[in-house]
């Protein structure tokens, strides 16, 4: 295709939350002065702050619409090209096969213009963004994207076949093709299937019935009750307040961000779509996730509901909208099942707590000692596929970490666990939410876990570049 610039309401998009800002503080002040006596006579104030807003808006429109003006992409069959020629000159190159993900981000303003912002991860650097493209673009290229990368990915092994796309039906394979379903209340293709969809319920559940939310309950409930208690009012209004932002960050981190959350499958892997205000679809590229981990928080416990966590290799996320890390942020143990099944074709989670998918084994009695109020949370278990570690007093977790995504492994001894004969083993992966250790295991034991792990990585990575589906794999004949 041509090159060509964004979408021309892109200056306007990227300025209205300035001008907002501008606005608001200007009003302010003028409310502040009219409260104090000492401001301007009404019609002269307000002409003053209409001429400051407009002052605003034309210095904000005139930078970005020279922004836009000299803004140029260009997709092929090769490579993402974006040319940045405003001030300081900048070109950025992405070949399709270092694409890890492609997201569409729709923030409120973008959906209003039907527009969206592509968010392109190349992994190990910060991740490139082209906005804003009509909606219907922004699908067409992600798909085209996506179904690119994937390809090339799946490549890698060879003769492999590519589990991700077994059932679905490939995505347009050229950006200028027809345009692929989608609206500004869902993003979703025919050939999609549903893997899982968190209801309304339970994302109200999860954010009223979460450790944050109680939290900032408590904290407001303490701030009245305690002041007055002790006949000092006036200290109640500050903690009420901050009581009161506290929660309301919990119910714009969860419940606004995750409203409407589906898990779908497509050709390029996992596609999450989620957001209230602001829509954000997210790509999971199964082939790169090295781990999860379920995590059951204290007062989750009196609804049933859990989140799944994932470490995806190579996956930057620093666009505030994208939370690359997140497979599924509230759902019923069957929902979190259905979604490790989907990540993992044919490896069967247990749906009951704690929700491993092998024999749990206890750390010794003697760790007591170390651990004398929570020693019977801590259990651990492997297969031939993966390794489990579970752990959790207040909030409950399970790591899941296959052989193959093992990147390397350690023992430590403290100088209280060499008296007591114990060690800690842990399993290494890429930054990301998971984090598997074995924590105060006999000394013995966890060498032989030890040495025996490097022989199961090895082993696992050899079946898996030999073709087998990424992810846990059993050795033949098991």
């Amino acid at each position: 295709m041509a090159e060509q610039r964004p979408h021309w309401a892109t200056p306007i998009i990227r300025g209205w939350i300035v001008l907002a800002a501008v606005a608001v503080a200007a009003v302010k002040q003028l409310f502040d002065g009219w409260q104090s006596g000492d401001s301007l006579p009404p019609l002269r104030a307000l002409l003053i702050v209409a001429g400051i807003v407009v002052a605003v808006a034309l210095i904000q429109g005139t930078i970005g619409f020279f922004q836009w003006r000299t803004t140029r992409f260009r997709i092929d069959d090769e490579e993402v090209r974006v040319d940045r020629r405003f001030i300081q000159h900048s070109s950025d190159r992405l070949a399709l096969t270092k694409i890890q993900s492609v997201d569409v981000v729709q923030p409120l303003a973008a959906r209003i213009f039907g527009l969206a912002r592509l968010h392109i991860d190349i992994g190990g650097s910060r991740p490139k963004t082209i906005e804003y493209l009509t909606r219907a673009d922004a699908y067409r290229f992600r798909d085209f994207l996506t179904t690119r990368a994937h390809a090339a990915g799946a490549a890698v092994a060879a003769g492999g076949e590519n589990p991700a796309a077994r059932g679905a039906v490939p995505a347009r394979e050229h950006p200028g093709g027809p345009v692929a379903a989608g609206s500004r209340w869902q993003d979703r293709r025919i050939d999609e299937q549903t893997v899982v969809s968190v209801s309304s319920r339970q994302v109200v559940l999860g954010t009223f019935v979460s450790d944050g939310f109680g939290f900032s309950v408590l904290m407001i409930a303490v701030g009245i009750a305690v002041p007055i208690a002790l006949g000092i009012e006036a200290v109640t209004i500050p903690v009420v307040l901050g009581g009161l932002f506290a929660a309301g960050g919990v119910i714009a981190k969860t419940l606004v961000k995750y409203w409407r959350f589906t898990l779908l499958s497509s050709a390029g892997g996992l596609k999450a779509v989620h957001g209230l205000t602001t829509l954000t679809t997210r790509t999971v590229p199964v082939r790169r996730v090295q781990g999860i981990v379920i995590s059951q928080p204290l007062l989750w416990r009196l609804t049933g509901l859990y989140s799944v966590k994932v470490t995806v290799l190579g996956v930057a996320g620093a666009d505030k909208d994208i939370d690359a890390g997140t497979l599924l942020p509230m759902g019923s143990a069957d929902q979190v099942r259905d979604a490790v099944a989907s990540l993992w074709p044919g490896f069967d989670i247990s749906a009951c707590a704690p929700m491993s998918p092998v024999p749990m084994g206890h750390i010794p009695v003697h760790a007591r000692w170390l651990r004398w109020l929570d020693r019977q949370t801590f259990t651990w278990g492997l297969d031939d596929r993966v390794i489990v570690a579970h752990r959790g007093l207040l909030r409950r977790t399970t790591s899941v970490v296959p052989h193959s995504r093992a990147q390397s492994t350690r023992l430590q001894q403290g100088p209280l666990q060499r008296r007591l004969g114990l060690a800690t083993f842990s399993v290494h992966v890429p930054g990301g939410p998971v984090r598997l250790s074995c924590p105060h295991l006999d000394f013995h034991d966890a060498r032989r876990l030890l040495l025996d792990e490097m022989d199961r990585c090895r082993a696992a990575r050899v079946l898996e570049l030999g073709g087998e589906t990424p992810g846990p794999v059993a050795p033949h004949g098991s």
